[in-house]
């Protein structure tokens, strides 16, 4: 069986077949994962430790639906700095409880951020927050009215040497 190369590193197949068990049930036990794997529990348990180790798998989140728990208002907000301290600006952005991710992006804009929100008036009031801030120039705010997709375990097959199934944009769907 070959290796696969994920930037700086190599994964063997049984980390890659771990990594799909993981990806598939995050909340399984080590039995369980291993059993999907294919695996011994002492194998699986050192090849996550590897992972971790090697900074490939950090940490285990649960999957939590926040419109069950009120932030049911999820915005995509780009932001246009104007001063150069972008830096700084995405680290305080980032510190705001509400706000899930903030990306530094290329284009016509700065940052990109993904904040949830219980009300339009605290989306508002944080949006004239980012926009009284000297070192922004100007956002636009759009409301994400459904997540379409947010998986990936595709991602997972496709660094384990899965075979591609369905139909991918601008794939070679041969194999």
């Amino acid at each position: 069986m070959s290796n696969f190369k994920v930037r700086n590193d190599t994964i063997d197949p049984t980390e890659a077949a771990v990594l799909r068990a993981l990806a598939r049930s995050p909340r399984a036990s080590l039995r369980s994962l291993a059993a999907a794997a294919g695996v011994a529990v002492s194998t699986a348990s050192r090849k996550m430790e590897s992972l971790s180790s090697r900074g490939i798998l950090r940490g285990f989140r649960a999957v939590i639906d926040w419109d069950m728990l009120g932030y049911d208002l999820f915005a995509l907000i780009e932001v246009t700095a104007s001063q150069g301290r972008l830096t700084d600006l995405e680290r305080e952005i980032g510190e705001d409880p509400r706000v899930v991710a903030v990306y530094d992006v290329t284009g016509a804009t700065d940052v990109i951020v993904l904040a949830r929100f219980p009300s339009r008036s605290e989306l508002s009031d944080f949006v004239k927050g980012l926009l009284s801030d000297p070192r922004v120039e100007r956002t636009n705010t759009r409301i994400i009215l459904n997540v379409v997709k947010e998986d990936d375990r595709g991602l997972v097959d496709l660094i384990a040497g899965a075979p591609r199934r369905g139909r991918y944009i601008g794939a070679n769907n041969n194999g």
